[in-house]
């Protein structure tokens, strides 16, 4: 199955959008290892409602238009595709606890905001987009689960579909379910191989379903091996430092593995795009 890669957005510990992620990866460090976390303050979302919001969604958003307005789609019409493994674990902890006590009494907005798809929901507001909206949330193999539910939407749908991952830090009890160590959201644009938008950017690969337990590919630049290892949803970042070196997709350098279940990945290889 051959797609095009047309837009990516990021958010993490040093790294606010794609133009950093490719010097990092130029540069094989470039002050991120260094960095602290900044929470984003997407401009599509009124101030008041980012304070409301909360970190995940509001990174969500962010990574969101980044990849959207990086791929010069249109963000009211692109079909989405969400993804994370454990959720706001911030809120979740908070309602539990609340509901441990006698006058059970939860914040409205938090309650609204604890629904796992919260993040698409303001994504639809905040590009006043009316297409389909997917939720995905598979542990340890979030990411790849949901790359292979948007391949499948925009192999059947012929046009973009826009993923989005993401997941924050935690701690017990939700740490030995899966552990965060830190907050971290991508996103990517992608289309058939043959979709006929012209974009600035635009990488070609061939992705290909393969069974058996498979290890994840792991980024070679150190700084975001490290960030790797400590989000679920970072397992994006093999795929995402390809996106950003012109050297690896000139020569279609190796292999990419993103595991989609237990016994189930995908394999990516760059290629000409169609």
């Amino acid at each position: 199955m051959k797609l095009t890669f047309l837009g990516v957005g990021v958010w993490g510990v040093g790294l606010q959008d794609f133009e950093q992620l490719r010097r990092c990866v130029q540069t094989r460090e470039a002050g991120v290892g260094s960095a602290l976390f900044m929470p984003p303050k997407p401009a599509a979302i009124p101030a008041r409602e980012r304070r409301r919001a909360g970190l995940m969604i509001n990174m969500a958003v962010e990574v969101a238009h980044q990849a959207c307005l990086h791929a010069g789609v249109d963000v009211s019409g692109i079909p989405s595709v969400f993804v994370s493994a454990m959720g706001d674990t911030d809120i979740t902890d908070y309602m539990c606890r609340k509901l441990t006590r006698p006058e059970k009494l939860l914040s409205p907005t938090k309650f609204h905001n604890s629904v796992h798809n919260a993040p698409s929901g303001y994504w639809s507001i905040s590009a006043e987009n009316r297409a389909p909206s997917t939720f995905v949330g598979g542990y340890q193999h979030s990411f790849g689960a949901g790359l292979f539910e948007a391949l499948c939407q925009a192999r059947a749908g012929g046009g973009p579909v826009l993923l989005v991952g993401y997941d924050i830090a935690n701690q017990a009890p939700f740490a030995g379910v899966t552990p965060v160590g830190e907050n971290f959201a991508s996103a990517l644009v992608l289309a058939p191989a043959d979709y006929p938008q012209p974009a600035a950017f635009a990488v070609g690969a061939e992705l290909e379903l393969v069974t058996g337990a498979q290890r994840p590919t792991r980024p070679q630049t150190p700084v975001l091996e490290r960030r790797f290892a400590a989000n679920p949803c970072a397992q994006s970042l093999a795929l995402l430092e390809f996106l950003a070196d012109p050297w690896a997709q000139q020569n279609s350098c190796g292999e990419i593995v993103v595991p989609v279940g237990q016994e189930l990945a995908l394999s990516i290889r760059g290629c000409a795009p169609a």
